[in-house]
């Protein structure tokens, strides 16, 4: 028994020293996040003639529109077009109105409009897909046309 004893007192001292108190550190992770808002053109639109040549648009057959990517760090972005304009080889064809549309993944929706034009429906990563037309009564010359819009993106 005697042996016992010596053996338990021996270890008695080391079981006390495990089990001190552990060190305690704080840790922390931060972030200092400042608005930010990327738009990059993937796809150029194409413009095709209708069948009646009254209408010069991307959603006519042979036309496509334009894709948009919206990339946005700190809050929920606003993506705004302006008034779109038409480049005519004479000028605006006589009657002539020209207008854009587009719809995101985020939800927005416009319909097509002369104005300008924003939308609050926008995700952090988004997509816009953007239409234009041109409508003419009186039919276009040959030569190269251009609908253009400026976007812009805002937090």
């Amino acid at each position: 028994m005697f042996r016992v004893r010596k053996v338990f007192a021996a270890t008695l001292p080391a079981a006390l020293c495990l089990a001190t108190p552990v060190q305690a550190a704080d840790v922390r992770l931060r972030a200092n996040l400042g608005g930010s808002c990327i738009l990059s053109l993937s796809t150029e639109g194409t413009l095709s003639l209708s069948g009646d040549a009254t209408v010069l648009g991307s959603e006519q057959a042979g036309g496509l529109p334009a894709i948009m990517a919206v990339v946005a760090i700190g809050g929920t972005p606003q993506v705004s077009f302006t008034a779109p304009t038409l480049d005519a080889p004479a000028g605006m064809p006589a009657g002539a109105q020209v207008a854009i549309r587009y719809t995101s993944l985020g939800g927005a929706n416009q319909a097509y409009t002369s104005a300008a034009s924003s939308s609050t429906n926008v995700r952090l990563l988004d997509t816009f897909t953007v239409h234009g037309r041109v409508t003419s009564p009186s039919g276009f010359q040959s030569g190269n046309y251009l609908v253009a819009t400026v976007a812009t993106c805002q937090q």
